[in-house]
């Protein structure tokens, strides 16, 4: 900023309209009414001018030139001239300031020109005498103004709050910004305050009429063009003098009006010139701008200059949402620790896969090799015991410990073994005598964390076939974290045969029940060698269907298996257990011997396996499933047994084992049926719809029409389709005759399945264990309820040794669409007190 240079202004003669604006009322008292009624209205540019930066500093008198002369005179009170009044607009007072009086040399005399690019400011005429204290006009207009600068700045600080509520960033843009530097407070606070000072500025912008937009803007000068932003940086303290002259709001209107001012001042008065500290402000500035530009230089400095991370990790303010971002984002970093400890823990504990499926365990005979299938691995064709031929036809099964019957390789065991020779429904023969290979389907071959392990022991008859449905599955292996063992085991002649004969050649003299000791065999083979494969030797299960379920029954109450097993599960086995001695069965079995033309035992173990599948009568393979029929009811004690007490594994019937056996707290042995096991497609074909005549007509030609039951058993059943006809079945072979024996043991848990499937809803014979094994199809919810109830029984109790749903006193679960415990079941005792239960129970 240069020094001003005074400008003359020329001489005007004094006109007759002057004259009259002398005798006119004082122009605030003009204002003051004015403002009353404009108080809801915009103010216009001459009333609302934005803020000066030099308000709060004293204004110098304005000299004024007259009628020509070369120097200036100062105006005084009383020689013509007229003192012009400027109010302050806007302007707030600080709070206990006393409001001071007028003086003469602080009254403004009206420039005579406003140059082009100056502002206008608002004049207000008075006479040129002088007033000691004022005419009082300033202070009422300065308090109105202090008023509504108050609800301005009340109602901008409440548009300020919302505004901050609704900038408040989100856990996003904080996380983004976790690392980004901050800016200092006082940069903030100066953006805050020119943001303020542009605002102020649009809305004078806006308050202008449109008539005065349309005219050209007038120019700014260089004082004006700065005056604002530097009055926002550095606001100074305002005086009572300049709110009472109306500066604190218009301030200086241009440099060249300042200079009139200060002559007509100087020329009226009489008074040395004053600058009104533009000298002293022009410095100021001019420091204070040196010295803002040094500290925005050296913020700049001091941003470029590169942080440390903890640096800025130190200088981050933390809130309770930003600590639970790094609390996720801690939680699951340690989340892929865990996994991936784990799965490089699997690896160091488990072998290595060769091609990525192929997998080696060790046996006591030497190590195995099994392949990767369905998530789990699968080792098939192990043998368990020396191959039962030649020498060893009809003996009990022994482990192989000679070194020579060993391998020196590794076995591949990657498919499945022979089958035991048996014989099929349709008569036809299949299988091998050399058969005893175990199949072993595990999750996980491992040594750390033992998985329970479940012994499939699966048959339709005790001639076979054999397994069955009984096979294990991979997908449940690994669901279920079970490892899964099925055994082949000898059967018909070849597992049952008791003969005189061979009961001589063996020490201790015994013979019959070799399957049974198959099965030993087994569990002994698991004892040493499932922990190799993952498994727990103290966890063992036996899971036994149909005939397999019969040969579960005898042998829990052997004493050859105590310790091998810890549990066993059965399901529609047989409730004919042996209980002919020995010599009475082989009486019954010399037949055979008769019929091979064979006097010794050489004879019979020359003898090939067709030629005595085929000496075998049809009455030792097929017992009848049907309605009891009255040629059984004398046929009882003549009827064929496969089992026998042999008196080495079978002392005596299980029956009185249990009578004698102590209650224990866990069940060792559980017994289930299905409600239409009975059921056969050969019954179902006898009539395409079966109805309540037909039925009546079917039991009328059995034992019960021969016993006069009839009406009532119909009665009982509301027998008028096929399902009443296989339930009644049913209850009187199997489902009854198995209630009598969980009735001998307290603990023993008993369940029978009732839902069905298929168009006539039956439950048949191999619904628990297709559900148990995952093959059950299931089509309705009602089914898919029960396939999850049966697993969540079967699988609870292998793993804890408890049954969910059993309860002493309701020990009958019914296994519909969920397991519900029942006192009893509907008909067995009508059964039981006829006589007909156990009789003709079911013979495997």
């Amino acid at each position: 900023m240069g020094e001003l240079e005074e400008k003359e202004t020329p001489p005007t003669e004094t006109t007759a309209a002057q004259q009259e604006a002398l005798e006119e009322p004082k122009e605030t008292d003009k204002m003051l009414d004015k403002k009353e009624d404009c108080k809801e209205k915009t103010p216009s540019p001459q009333t609302s001018k934005p803020a000066s930066p030099n308000a709060g500093k004293k204004s110098s008198p304005v000299p004024v030139k007259k009628n020509g002369d070369d120097e200036p005179e100062m105006s005084k009170p009383g020689n013509g001239e007229e003192i012009i009044d400027i109010p302050a607009e806007n302007v707030t007072k600080p709070e206990g300031a006393d409001e001071k009086k007028i003086s003469k040399e602080e009254r403004e005399v009206k420039p005579k020109k406003i140059p082009i690019g100056g502002l206008k400011l608002p004049g207000f005429f008075m006479k040129n005498k002088p007033k000691a204290e004022g005419d009082g006009a300033e202070g009422e207009l300065l308090e109105k103004e202090e008023e509504k600068d108050k609800e301005a700045n009340g109602d901008a600080a409440t548009v300020s709050g919302k505004d901050e509520q609704k900038s408040r960033p989100g856990l996003g843009e904080r996380l983004r910004s976790f690392f980004a530097r901050k800016p200092s407070a006082e940069k903030e606070k100066k953006q805050l305050v020119n943001g303020d000072a542009d605002a102020k500025s649009e809305a004078t912008a806006e308050a202008t009429p449109a008539d005065e937009a349309s005219d050209p803007p007038p120019k700014r000068g260089l004082l004006n063009a700065i005056k604002l932003p530097i009055a926002n940086m550095i606001p100074k303290k305002k005086s009572s003098d300049d709110v009472e002259l109306g500066l604190g709001k218009a301030g200086l209107a241009s440099m060249e009006t300042l200079d009139d001012s200060l002559k007509d001042q100087d020329t009226v008065d009489r008074a040395p010139i004053k600058t009104n500290g533009t000298d002293e402000l022009k410095g100021e500035l001019k420091d204070e701008k040196l010295a803002a530009e040094e500290k925005l230089a050296a913020e700049e400095e001091e941003q470029n200059r590169p942080i440390s991370l903890l640096t800025r990790l130190r200088g981050y303010k933390c809130s309770v949402d930003d600590a639970l971002i790094v609390f996720g984002i801690l939680l699951f970093v340690l989340l892929l620790a865990v996994i991936g400890y784990v799965l490089t823990h699997e690896t160091l504990t488990s072998p290595p896969l060769r091609e990525g499926r192929y997998i080696m365990a060790v046996t006591s005979c030497g190590p195995v090799e099994g392949v990767k299938e369905d998530g789990a691995f699968a080792f098939r064709g192990i043998p368990y015991a020396k191959p039962p031929v030649e020498g060893l036809r009809w003996k009990p099964a022994e482990l192989i410990d000679d070194i020579n019957m060993c391998w020196n390789d590794t076995l591949q065991t990657h498919n499945s073994s022979v089958v035991c020779t048996q014989r099929l429904g349709n008569g036809t023969t299949v299988g091998d005598e050399d058969c005893l290979y175990l199949d072993v389907v595990t999750p996980h071959v491992r040594y750390n964390n033992p998985l329970p392990v479940v012994v499939l022991i699966g048959a339709e008859s005790l001639a076979g076939p054999s397994p069955g449905i009984l096979r294990p599955s991979a997908r449940y292996s690994r669901s279920h974290d079970v490892i899964f063992v099925r055994p082949n085991f000898r059967l018909g002649l070849f597992g049952f045969l008791a003969l005189d004969a061979l009961t001589k050649e063996a020490h201790p003299p015994t013979s019959g029940n070799y399957a049974l000791t198959d099965i030993i065999a087994v569990l002994n083979w698991i004892k040493l060698n499932i922990a190799n494969f993952g498994g727990d030797p103290k966890s063992v299960t036996l899971l036994g269907h149909r005939a397999g379920a019969t040969l579960v029954t005898l042998l829990v109450n052997s004493q050859k298996v105590k310790g091998l097993y810890t549990r066993a599960w059965a399901s529609s086995g047989s409730a004919i257990l042996p209980g002919k001695p020995l010599s009475e069965s082989s009486k019954l079995n010399q037949q055979l011997m008769t019929t091979l033309e064979c006097g010794d035992v050489e004879c019979l173990r020359e003898a090939s396996t067709e030629r005595l599948w085929a000496a075998t009568p049809d009455t030792w393979l097929h017992f009848p499933v049907d309605l009891p029929q009255p040629q059984e009811a004398n046929a009882s004690g003549s009827r064929h047994e496969w089992l026998v007490l042999d008196g080495d594994v079978v002392f005596e019937h299980p029956s009185d084992t249990w009578k004698r056996g102590q209650s224990a707290d866990k069940p060792l042995l559980v017994i289930g049926a299905s409600a239409h096991e009975a059921h056969t497609e050969k019954l179902r074909e006898l009539h395409t719809n079966w109805t309540r005549d037909e039925v009546r007509a079917y039991v009328e030609n059995s034992q019960i029409g021969a016993m006069g039951l009839t009406d009532e058993v119909l009665e009982q059943y509301n027998a008028s389709s096929y399902a009443s006809l296989v339930a009644i079945i049913s209850d009187i072979r199997t489902v009854c005759p198995l209630l009598t024996i969980a009735r001998q043991q307290p603990t023993v848990p008993f369940y029978v399945v009732t839902q069905g499937e298929g168009p006539d809803q039956l439950a048949t014979v191999d619904a628990d264990v297709q559900a148990i094994l995952g093959r059950y199809e299931p089509h309705t919810v009602e089914q898919r309820r029960f396939v999850s109830a049966m697993q969540q029984l079967f699988y609870y109790y292998v793993s804890h040794g408890t049954v969910q749903s059993f309860v002493p006193n309701r020990r009958v679960i019914n296994v519909g669409q969920d397991a519900q415990p029942q006192e009893d079941y509907l008909h067995c005792n009508y059964w039981i007190s006829k006589d007909i239960v156990p009789r003709y129970a079911r013979v495997d």
